[in-house]
Formats: C-alpha cells, sequence, structure tokens
C-alpha cells in the first residue's frame, strides 16, 4: 500500500533534542530560527510511504519474506522477528525538494542547515509513526514490534537495494540507493515491523533493547537517545 501523509507541523522537541538540548531548552533566538526553518519545510514536505506485509519463515540463512528474493539476515533482525509469523516492510520520505533545500541552506547558512536537519530527522520519525498506525488499524488482532531500520545493528545496509525492489518503492514513491547503499531522496527511511497473533515483549524501543547502548551520547550519560 502506498500514501501520501499530510504533515501540519513537526515535532519541535524531537528536533531540539536532535540538537543536542536535553535537560534545557533553545534560547529565544534559536527558538525562533526552528520556528522559521519549521515553517520553509512544510512548504516542501510532501511525505509518502509504502509498506506490504509478508509471511516469514526462519532459515540458516536468515529470515525469509516468502513469496520475495528478499532475505533478512543478522542476528539483530532475527531476535527481533523472534515470535513472528509475519513482517511488515516499509520506507518512507519526505521529497526529494527537501534535499533541494538542505543543500541550499549548506551552502548559504550552516546553522539553518543543521537546525533544518533536525527537524526533518523529526518529521520522517512522525511520518513512519503516521505508517505504523495506519499498519496497525489495517491488520487487527496482530500485536507489532518496534520499527527496525535497514543497517540497524548487524542487519546489513546492502539490504537496501532488494527491499526497496521488494517494495517498488522507486516507481511508487521514487526511493532509490545508491551504490553504497544510501537512500535518495535523504530523508528517507526503511524499516521492518514484526506481526504476531500472540503478545510480543519487544513493542516498544528502549535503550536496553538498542544495539547502540552504552555507546551512544545519550545512554552514555543514562538517558534515552530514542526519546522513549
Amino acid at each position: 500500500m502506498e500514501k501520501i501523509i499530510e504533515l501540519k507541523n513537526i515535532n519541535k522537541n524531537e528536533a531540539a533534542r536532535y540538537l543536542g538540548y536535553r535537560d534545557t531548552l533553545p534560547d529565544v533566538e534559536t527558538t525562533k530560527t526552528i520556528l522559521e526553518c519549521e515553517a520553509e519545510l512544510l512548504k516542501v514536505i510532501r511525505p509518502q510511504y509504502v509498506y506490504r506485509i509478508f509471511d516469514i519463515s526462519f532459515e540458516d540463512d536468515g529470515v525469509h519474506v516468502l513469496g520475495t528474493e528478499l532475505v533478512l539476515k543478522g542476528e539483530s533482525i532475527k531476535n527481533h522477528l523472534s515470535g513472528c509469523k509475519k513482517a511488515a516492510i516499509m520506507c518512507v520520505t519526505l521529497s526529494g525538494e527537501v534535499d533541494k533545500i538542505l543543500r541550499t541552506n549548506e551552502v548559504n547558512n550552516m546553522l539553518r542547515a543543521i537546525i533544518m536537519d533536525a527537524l526533518a530527522n523529526a518529521a520522517v520519525e512522525q511520518v513512519c509513526d503516521e505508517v505504523e498506525n495506519i499498519i496497525e488499524e489495517n491488520i487487527p488482532g496482530y500485536c507489532h514490534t518496534w520499527r527496525f531500520g535497514v543497517g540497524y545493528g548487524d542487519f546489513p545496509l546492502s539490504t537496501q537495494k532488494i527491499f526497496l525492489e521488494t517494495l517498488n518503492a522507486p516507481k511508487q514513491i521514487g526511493v532509490c540507493a545508491t551504490e553504497s547503499c544510501i537512500l535518495t531522496p535523504r530523508k528517507s527511511v526503511t524499516c521492518v515491523l514484526g506481526l504476531s497473533a500472540d503478545k510480543l515483549d519487544n513493542t516498544e524501543k528502549s535503550c536496553e533493547n538498542c544495539s547502540m547502548h552504552g555507546k551512544c551520547a545519550f545512554s552514555k550519560d543514562g538517558k534515552s537517545g530514542c526519546g522513549k
């Protein structure tokens, strides 16, 4: 399924967290710039998504997405999907126009570029949250895991191309992968949700189940890096 989502505002608290604000709030001038950058971004953001739901099977070489050539490799994704019989694979993007505005500010005003990048990161997570809700509504009776991104843990980034092909994402929403497996447009996300008719323990992401636990700046300070 693919669709366009309307985004009326961006979670500025989340953007501030990306900017490194934890126990303090941005000052008045920074807050003013954040609001200006949000308004500028909202003019060009055109959030789109595509997802498909598949049965999965656990094999020695990884988790097979049945009916496709896609194999989800790595112990981290296998553990993440433990107890699941199905998986939703999804891709979200904010559009190529966001890339243009980011590049322009990287040349002309680095501070605004940094703020816009943080806002765009917050925006793409908001869209992912909305798609998660849509998936939940369309497959009632199933519990789902938190989102597990391609390239997270030991889930190979090289999976990107076949992942996108399985979703027909290049045609449906214009998301492609470079030779180095970087998504274009830049503010795009690929991830997996495990689905189970039975209760799951890993329905929310936390520092305890994160592969970066003890490594990122937030968890080293005893704080959550994922906002949970």
